[in-house]
């Protein structure tokens, strides 16, 4: 009798073991890492031609949710601005307005950083264009997107959810609006949950094969790390201050909420897009958030304007590229001007590969003197670190989401909680 519970209670502890293992392999983090992991272990192995493979699968891959990205932007704002009824103008000019301010400080702490560590910087004796050549492309193409289509899309989700939020619940208009973005919203959904989401290994394998067959990580580290290494600091720094206060400065809560999102933050990596990762960031921001529904606006709108890793990024990489060919760092009254309109700027920006530096230049080139030759070596940086900076941009908008979703929920609800209480 005595060895029979034995075995049961051996069987039952084993059972339990290969559950928690099974449930481990199946989870996406894991698979993600282990696609990368094995991407930089056997990449070396594969040839050009196979290399090409499976990036070009990796293209399609993404090429298709980019093709979708602008429908699904429409569906996911206008189903969160309709429903706020008559506040909706208040609300996006709300998000607008602290978007403004999270990249306004975000360029200044890169701006004093940048000032401080500048004196300790030695001249490179590199030529970056060289690092960013690549044999490496897809062997073909299946949709062309257009980068103009999602801020469209999304300037029309406002227009059309703010107008349809002051027409009663009876309109012809609104109903059939209402009908047509909800059929729009089931088939993205489904696309994202049945083909996106269960891709994503092999995307991110086929990514990471081209970066190691391309070196482009170790020639990162090795010609321009000091940068990198300062950027990487200082963005990660901001971000966990930021989860901490998102938490309500509690730190294990914040150790909890980021491991909550580190799946978001690699599909950010693998992508080098936030708008393509809005699928993920949704469901890990969801799943951190007491407030889930105020993921639905921001998330959307924040992955396309609120990009703290590129703020800091491109001041950084400004401010020390001013230094190496021979010019003048922008005294402060100079540089406010220059961050005032950087954020005005942000607010058309789409979080695709290299959006932002494209969208930023005349910028660069029209307050801080950028030559043409200064404009393709950040450009070049830019896209070469693209990767981890589109990562910490994903955390970033995770921990935005939670420290402004209760601001907003509180001021949609604030009266109906009152009475309820």
């Amino acid at each position: 009798m005595a060895v029979s519970l034995v075995l049961i209670m051996v069987l039952t502890a084993l059972t339990q073991e290969f559950s928690a293992m099974a449930t481990l392999f199946v989870s996406t983090p894991f698979q993600l890492l282990l696609s990368i992991l094995l991407a930089f272990t056997l990449g070396s192995y594969f040839s050009l031609f196979y290399v090409s493979l499976f990036y070009t699968i990796s293209s399609l891959i993404v090429e298709s949710l980019l093709f979708l990205l602008p429908f699904m932007l429409f569906a996911f704002i206008f189903n969160a601005i309709h429903c706020l009824e008559k506040k909706s103008l208040f609300f996006v000019l709300l998000i607008f307005g602290a978007i403004t301010c999270s990249n306004f400080i975000s360029l200044h702490i890169a701006y004093f950083i940048g000032n401080f560590f500048l004196p300790f910087l030695s001249q490179p004796s590199f030529d970056l264009a060289n690092i960013a050549t690549s044999k490496v492309f897809p062997l073909l193409h299946f949709f062309s997107p257009l980068p103009l289509a999602t801020a469209l899309s999304m300037v029309l989700a406002v227009i059309t959810g703010i107008s349809c939020s002051y027409l009663k619940k009876e309109s012809f208009f609104r109903k059939k609006m209402e009908k047509i973005v909800s059929l729009l919203f089931l088939s993205t959904t489904l696309f994202l949950k049945k083909i996106f989401i269960p891709l994503l290994p092999l995307y991110v394998f086929g990514f990471c094969i081209k970066l190691n067959y391309d070196a482009t990580l170790w020639a990162l580290f090795r010609s321009y790390g000091t940068l990198l290494l300062i950027g990487q600091l200082t963005t990660w720094s901001y971000l966990s201050f930021f989860y901490y206060l998102a938490s309500g400065k509690n730190f294990h809560q914040a150790i909890a909420l980021i491991k909550k999102m580190v799946p978001a933050g690699l599909t950010g990596f693998s992508t080098m897009s936030s708008a393509a990762a809005i699928p993920i960031t949704l469901e890990c921001t969801q799943n951190n958030s007491k407030h889930p529904e105020t993921a639905q606006l921001l998330v959307p709108i924040a992955s396309n304007s609120h990009l703290l890793s590129d703020n800091i990024t491109i001041v950084l990489a400004s401010l020390m590229l001013l230094v190496f060919f021979g010019k003048e760092v922008p005294a402060y009254q100079n540089f406010i001007f220059f961050a005032f309109s950087y954020c005005v700027t942000m607010l058309c920006c789409v979080g695709i590969p290299g959006g932002t530096i494209l969208v930023i230049l005349p910028l660069l080139q029209s307050f801080l003197n950028f030559s043409p030759e200064m404009a393709s070596a950040i450009a070049t940086f830019y896209i070469l670190q693209d990767s981890f900076g589109t990562m910490a941009n994903v955390m970033g908008n995770g921990a935005f989401t939670l420290a402004l979703g209760p601001v907003l929920h509180s001021i949609q609800s604030g009266p109906q909680e009152l009475t309820t209480s």
